[in-house]
């Protein structure tokens, strides 16, 4: 017993050191400190106000969990972001997805993580959508990254060689971006309406969808500008009650070519010759698809909504 409250005590030690320490960085930064910092500072000055808050907030779990279990109407649950650019890439990769209450998702459920505004839809089997994207290839490599520097070198110095996404260190980022932050939705959530509208039109059997449009990339770095991402989805539909099922697999091509390194985005209407050689960037990756939307798209959140 002595020894569990000497660790407990030992982490009070740290906790308010840590909170002085940022609300006095904050305050020279800032000129203010954040109600945060106080409320632990407050809450670690001793040891006796110490574990009152470890039992309160122990106790407020307890309710939480019993609370929610109580009003829980479901097993399952569909996840929901709130598709405005604001959200994390993590939870927008759970978007769509279906989860069991019972097996907590390494994110948390909805709602859990600080500020997160997910929901939990509850999912009733032939009367709930979801639809959703997962890669299916690997986006990591051994490769170190390309800063813009490298760009340029290999522009001046690389005699035209190709060079690959996952070569330049940029594979999981340009998915990634591609994928959850495109826009507001990200292009997955735009894929999978593409894809339901497609689904409706031809009904039950095999379906293939292509598509292709540009998108900035220069957040992942300056020197990629405008690229084109060209792909296509093949897989099969099935009629159930209300609903379409479908599943398939989407194959996805970055292509982009690096020239006139002081002409990133094609400001001038010539290329500008400055000595080296253009060459050309690509990358593929791919990701299964599972949906189950209403066949009646007047019903759905899942539909075309213009574009590509």
């Amino acid at each position: 017993m002595n020894t569990y409250l000497s660790k407990i005590d030992k982490s009070r030690q740290r906790l308010n050191e840590l909170s002085r320490r940022e609300a006095f960085s904050h305050y020279i930064k800032h000129g203010s400190v954040p109600r945060v910092w106080n409320e632990i500072m407050d809450a670690s000055h001793t040891e006796e106000k110490f574990l009152w808050y470890l039992m309160r907030y122990h106790q407020a779990l307890l309710h939480k969990a019993n609370v929610g279990a109580e009003e829980r109407s479901t097993t399952h649950y569909i996840w929901r972001t709130k598709l405005d650019g604001r959200v994390r890439s993590e939870h927008a990769a759970n978007d769509g997805k279906l989860f069991s209450w019972n097996e907590r998702p390494v994110t948390g459920h909805p709602g859990e993580e600080y500020n997160c505004r997910c929901i939990a839809e509850p999912y009733v089997e032939g009367a709930t959508e979801y639809a959703t994207h997962n890669f299916s290839s690997s986006l990591a490599g051994p490769y170190g990254r390309w800063g813009n520097l490298d760009f340029v070198k290999h522009y001046f110095f690389g005699n035209g060689r190709p060079v690959t996404l996952l070569e330049i260190g940029h594979l999981q980022e340009i998915a990634e971006r591609y994928a959850y932050h495109d826009g507001k939705e990200g292009v997955f959530r735009r894929l999978s309406g593409q894809i339901a509208s497609k689904a409706r039109k031809d009904g039950s059997g095999s379906l293939s969808y292509p598509f292709r449009d540009s998108y900035d990339f220069g957040s992942v770095q300056f020197s990629h500008g405008s690229s084109k991402v060209r792909g296509i989805f093949n897989g099969d539909v099935k009629t159930q009650g209300a609903m379409l099922l479908i599943s398939g697999e989407s194959q996805f091509y970055f292509t982009d070519t690096f020239k006139d390194p002081l002409d990133t985005f094609n400001l001038f209407e010539d290329d500008l010759e400055v000595g080296g050689t253009p060459y050309e960037i690509t990358g593929e990756w791919t990701a299964n698809f599972v949906a189950q939307v209403f066949t009646d798209e007047s019903r759905s959140q899942y539909f075309h909504k213009g574009g590509e």
